[in-house]
């Protein structure tokens, strides 16, 4: 009895010593790898648990510094390594990352680093559940751009890497993620900066929450600091949600698809200073920029809901801006696509607009085009009803001098086009209408000319309840937008339904 005791004994003391030794080389080993990487302050291994911690851990190279207090793996399987030679790990956990990046042009060398690192890469790892906590990031994109997220999480169920996946843009596989953001601040350009409070991500929905697109200068000086004209805006957004999204990245394009976009609640306002120099660039309609979209998209609706949408121009110092408003903008959009270009059942993009213009005149748009048309074919329609004067000569007294009085009870819109001309129907019904031209600067009139000016306006448009007029041949000006566009289109209707000759 004894000398089994003595034996076992022994045999506890060797098995404990031999932990120990293995343990303290692994320590070793894990060590010895680590630092052809990174930095760190201590490695504590535990294989009875399965267990490593790396404490400190710091990895600084090609403009990328990351950093974290503490990366700690359990739960790693000795069965799966031996047998099935695979490093399967159940969990992952990366405390308070830091993660600094400053892009650079190098992707050529990055590519052919990571082809070369995924080559020497011969194992299948899985981790069956990984998480970062805490996090920080910000990415430098440029000299001006540059992404600030002051918090972030991430979640990933069943991680998998291999010497496929390395050579990947995603270089792994998952079954299930979460992501979380928290005050994300973005320089879009020289004019702008975008905000976002919350932002969750998830493998079939986005979800952000309070987006504030916001100006970097003040109206009086961002004028100082653009070449030609263009619109410093304001957008406060409640809520973005994308439904059921698939978003693909590859050599030959990136791809995204959604079946549902809703945008809930929006304030946005847009400046012009037009006494600045014209942007003379042409300017795409929507149907040919959505073709020439080098990511490849397909969206089936897009629904914005409670909006508020302001247009302010100035065309002279001497009067304040003109200004046009819509409260309550409801809009449903259908298919949104630039794929398959070719097919024969190509959808029509839909977009159907309701509205209060001015807050005061109920107004309905329908509007349609086919991405794939080469010649940018279009129609839009519409009707707004009780547009009292005061909503007119918001625009019309500050931008273009002129005051008008009496009411427009009924307007109709039909017109369709191209990217060259358009033709279409307007109907009108107002009455009492007046025009009175004021003095540069004043609100004063000036009498001679309102006087001619009121000579040229049909004083009662009623005939059988309405008057209605074709439009002919309208010509596009290729450097300015499909709204000025449009614009043209009804001033082009409304001069022959009101003008006498």
């Amino acid at each position: 009895m004894k000398k089994f005791l003595i034996i076992l004994t022994s045999i506890i003391a060797i098995i404990v010593l031999a932990y120990f030794i293995l343990q303290s080389l692994a320590e070793s080993k894990i060590e010895s790898f680590l630092q052809k990487e990174i930095e760190f302050k201590e490695v504590d291994v535990n294989l009875w648990k399965g267990s490593v911690k790396v404490f400190q851990p710091k990895f600084n190279r090609d403009g990328k510094n990351i950093q974290t207090e503490k990366i700690s793996a359990s739960g790693f399987s000795y069965y799966d390594y031996l047998v099935d030679k695979k490093i399967v790990v159940d969990e992952l956990i990366i405390h308070q990352p830091v993660i600094e990046i400053v892009s650079s042009n190098s992707s050529k060398d990055s590519t052919s680093t990571k082809k070369s690192k995924s080559s020497k890469f011969k194992k299948d790892v899985v981790v069956k559940n990984v998480k970062l906590e805490d996090g920080k990031l910000s990415f430098q994109q440029d000299t001006l751009r540059k992404l600030k997220v002051e918090n972030f999480s991430v979640q990933i169920d069943s991680l998998g890497l291999n010497e496929n996946t390395l050579k990947q843009k995603v270089p792994f596989q998952y079954k299930n993620f979460l992501v979380s953001l928290s005050r994300l601040d973005y320089t879009v350009n020289e004019l702008q900066d975008i905000a976002v409070e919350h932002l969750e991500l998830t493998p079939s929905q986005v979800e952000f929450t309070q987006i504030d697109l916001k100006p970097r200068f003040s109206r009086q000086d961002y004028v100082e600091v653009i070449p030609y004209e263009k619109d410093l805006m304001n957008l406060k957004l409640k809520k973005l949600n994308i439904e059921d999204y698939d978003f693909v990245l590859n050599d030959s394009g990136n791809e995204f698809d959604a079946k549902k976009v809703v945008l809930d609640s929006i304030y946005f306002t847009i400046y012009r200073d037009k006494t600045v120099k014209d942007d003379t660039r042409k300017k795409n309609l929507y149907s040919k920029m959505l073709r020439n979209l080098k990511l490849k998209l397909s969206i089936d609706s897009v629904k914005i809901k409670r909006a508020y949408i302001e247009y302010e121009e100035l065309i002279q110092k001497s009067r304040p801006p003109g200004k046009l408003f819509f409260e309550d903008l409801n809009v449903d959009i259908a298919h949104v696509t630039n794929k398959n270009l070719g097919r024969e059942d190509f959808p029509e993009t839909k977009i159907s607009i309701q509205s209060q213009f001015m807050g005061k005149s109920p107004i309905q748009v329908d509007w349609g085009f086919k991405v794939n048309n080469p010649n940018d074919v279009f129609t839009i329609s519409g009707s707004s009803h009780n547009i009292p004067q005061e909503s007119i000569n918001s625009f019309f007294v500050p931008a273009m001098s002129i005051k008008t009085q009496g009411e427009v009870n009924d307007l109709y819109f039909n017109f369709r086009g191209n990217s060259v001309q358009a033709s279409g129907d307007l109907g009108i019904d107002y009455e009492n209408f007046k025009i009175e031209v004021l003095k540069k600067g004043s609100s004063e009139k000036k009498g001679f000319m309102s006087f001619l000016a009121n000579l040229a306006v049909k004083k009662n448009s009623k005939k059988n309840g309405s008057t209605e007029k074709h439009v002919d041949a309208v010509e596009r000006d290729p450097t300015k937008s499909f709204w000025n566009y449009f614009w043209v289109c009804i001033e082009a209707g409304l001069r022959k339904s009101i003008i006498v000759f």
